[in-house]
């Protein structure tokens, strides 16, 4: 990110960070990450009310489209549930801005709710290096990783550029996007557009700058909520209540049926995210004082194999016709080989005087101290979570804290003589009325 500070930042829930970043990036949005505080709840929450209350919860932060609804359905929810004096739950409802997607999913996130990428990218090079290696060591084993990440990333550009995934309509528009967007990104959006053929547009409400229609799913399918979409005349752009486009770059299914309502045939230019095509590298590089780069070649490294390839080919097939054209063209390799080692720095040679110096000259390079990264101890708990999770949880009624498990629950044994009675009663009550027939 040149020149510019981060649209957004997704962190653990630190108070030290958040300050931070609130002083030094102050025009970015910081969020923590939701897979962390979700997880939190059944800590937090009495084990049965957490059962039976979890998927509304849920249900209620990632699914709700308007901050009103979301206020609205969290203090019904805590009043239903008696949740209300929950410590806990009042702190998070303060920081709610924080963490719940409807208060910044108008801004662009990538699609990312949690911060599981910089994890999966820590779990990565974990299986090249470790605390124990040298310094050396360590150097050594981490160009391995980023070579191999390399060429993951080379295999998917190659994927992007030969290989063409199935289609499932014949709309001009998933004809074009075939070829602009990735291979990953186009099943997002090749799944969008095809679910879009089962909405319609029913116009609400029309001014002289705008335009407002109720999208709804066919008949038949009374789970799914209406969307409001928004046409401003002005600016010739449409927007969407659900406002997937905003956060994940993506156009939802909701504003692709409108340009199929429309007979929009191509997706306009403006709802295409530049990251996500397979052009996404060509362009602008910067270096590390923020300068402006020129790539000579504006070419990602794949495409200048192929021209490079396509063109020797060519040649290739005109001078093997010929005894003496083969052997121009051998000759000519070899000069033009030595000519790319000496560009690219291979055909160096390294003095003699530098060759000569002893071992014992060279400085020495000892090993950084050990220090223990942030987050690798146990966290502190109070008396009241030691005690808890100290405590076992009886399967037979769900409580946590009491002072017996399955084999001596009171509810489970109470339940059993139950069924047990039941049983004896419909026994004695079969022999009666055998022995009356």
């Amino acid at each position: 990110m040149p020149r510019v500070a981060p649209q957004v930042i997704i962190t653990d829930q630190n108070p030290a960070m958040t300050k931070a970043i609130a002083q030094v990036l102050p025009s970015t949005c910081h969020r923590y990450c939701i897979w962390h505080i979700l997880n939190k709840f059944a800590e937090k929450i009495n084990t049965m009310v957490y059962r039976d209350n979890y998927h509304w919860f849920k249900n209620i932060i990632c699914n709700s489209e308007t901050i009103e609804e979301f206020e609205t359905s969290w203090a019904k929810l805590l009043k239903n549930s008696n949740l209300g004096d929950n410590t806990w739950l009042r702190q998070m409802y303060e920081i709610r801005n924080k963490w719940v997607p409807v208060y910044f999913n108008h801004i662009f996130n990538a699609g990312m709710l949690s911060s599981q990428r910089a994890k999966s990218s820590h779990a990565f090079f974990k299986r090249y290096i470790s605390n124990k290696n040298s310094l050396m060591d360590f150097i050594v084993r981490f160009n391995r990783a980023i070579n191999h990440q390399r060429h993951y990333e080379l295999v998917a550009d190659h994927i992007d550029v030969n290989e063409q995934p199935k289609l499932k309509t014949m709309c001009p528009m998933e004809t074009q996007m075939v070829k602009i967007y990735t291979k990953r990104n186009f099943i997002i959006f090749q799944d969008e557009l095809f679910e879009s053929s089962a909405y319609f547009l029913s116009c609400t409400f029309e001014d002289d700058e705008s335009m407002f229609y109720s999208v709804r799913k066919a008949s038949g399918s009374c789970s799914s909520r209406n969307r409001q979409l928004k046409y401003n005349k002005l600016s010739d752009s449409v927007s969407c209540s659900c406002r997937l486009f905003n956060f994940n770059g993506i156009p939802c299914r909701h504003i692709l049926a409108y340009f199929r309502i429309k007979q929009v045939m191509f997706l306009p230019s403006e709802y295409i995210l530049r990251r996500w095509t397979k052009s996404a590298k060509i362009g602008e590089v910067w270096d590390n004082n923020g300068q402006e780069m020129n790539d000579h070649d504006d070419m990602s490294l794949v495409t200048r194999h192929a021209s490079l390839s396509r063109a020797c080919s060519n040649l290739i097939d005109d001078a093997s016709l010929t005894v003496e054209g083969t052997k121009f063209i051998l000759n000519e390799i070899e000069l033009l080989r030595g000519k790319i080692k000496e560009m690219n720095g291979d055909g160096m040679t390294v003095p003699e005087t530098t060759s000569k110096i002893s071992t014992k000259e060279l400085p020495s390079i000892n090993n950084p101290s050990h220090v223990r990264s942030k987050g690798c101890g146990k966290r502190f708990k109070n008396p009241k979570e030691m005690l808890v999770s100290k405590s076992l949880l009886c399967r037979g009624c769900g409580l946590r804290g009491q002072q017996h498990d399955k084999r001596n629950c009171p509810r489970l044994q109470e339940r059993i003589k139950f069924t047990w009675c039941k049983k004896v009663v419909i026994v004695i009550s079969w022999k009666l009325c055998d022995h009356e027939d």
